[in-house]
């Protein structure tokens, strides 16, 4: 498998390049190294989500937002990782180099990669709405139980009744995890302490942010798809429960006869 190698020289210089300008590096790179293959017509014309003058677009830094699902497929495309165009990732980084592994460029897996984009060609084809198209939401709010072992008990599950905005998202997360840490310090007085608070607003503004470039961590389930798994889910959970019922009984009669 071929390997393309990024050196600390090249990660210092991606350090203080924008998101855009950081794909443009990256790219131009990977054409030094294997031709072609990666010039900004080849790169567009494989993920079939953008025009080569939009990534140039991009590329120039000319364009403040670029959609999660495109900054995705080029990470795939590249080969890297996705948070190396992210600041983040270079802050106090110890990095001394990153490999880029390019499926396209391995021979070995341009079968594969051929396969994929037949199978993603199908799916577009298949999906009539794209969840990564839209703006607004309904928003499932779930409450767990979770004992000392990490078992959960779902009791309360609310659905709301319009659509938010990532805004309005924002407003609902930052206002769960505040009255979250209030109660918290209301039950354990000594997390008052300020290095024991959690930053609600910080905490809302990563979890939004890391939903819209973090796909591979959170991905979009089919309904279909998540229907059926929770029903699996469902019904392993109900014999588990029941085991847990026997087990207290067995106990409680144990108790009883002692």
């Amino acid at each position: 498998m071929k390997k393309i190698t990024l050196n600390k020289t090249n990660l210092a210089d991606l350090a203080v390049l924008s998101i855009g300008k950081r794909v443009r590096y990256i790219r131009e790179h990977l054409q030094k190294e294997c031709g072609n293959y990666f010039s900004g017509k080849s790169v567009a014309n494989r993920i079939q989500l953008f025009s080569q003058s939009t990534l140039t677009t991009i590329e120039r830094g000319k364009t403040k937002d670029i959609p999660s699902m495109v900054l995705y497929a080029i990470a795939k495309d590249f080969g890297a990782d996705l948070y190396m165009f992210f600041d983040d990732f270079y802050k106090n980084s110890s990095h001394e180099s990153v490999v880029l592994i390019p499926p396209l460029y391995n021979k070995d897996d341009i079968d594969e990669v051929n396969t994929a984009s037949n199978e993603r060609n199908k799916n577009q084809i298949a999906i009539e709405t794209n969840p990564l198209l839209e703006n607004e939401y309904t928003i499932k709010t779930t409450v767990s139980k979770v004992a000392s072992n990490e078992d959960e008990q779902i009791t309360f599950i609310f659905k709301s009744r319009v659509k938010y905005s990532e805004q309005h998202l924002f407003y609902l997360l930052s206002h769960i995890i505040n009255q979250i840490n209030t109660i918290d310090v209301t039950i354990e007085p000594e997390l008052a302490e300020s290095n024991n608070q959690l930053d609600s607003i910080k905490l809302a503004q990563d979890y939004i942010q890391y939903g819209k470039t973090s796909l591979h961590a959170f991905p979009w389930h089919a309904s279909k798809d998540k229907l059926i798994l929770d029903n699996k889910a469902f019904e392993k959970a109900a014999k588990y429960t029941k085991s847990l019922s026997e087990n207290l009984n067995q106990k409680l009669e144990e108790s009883e006869e002692n």
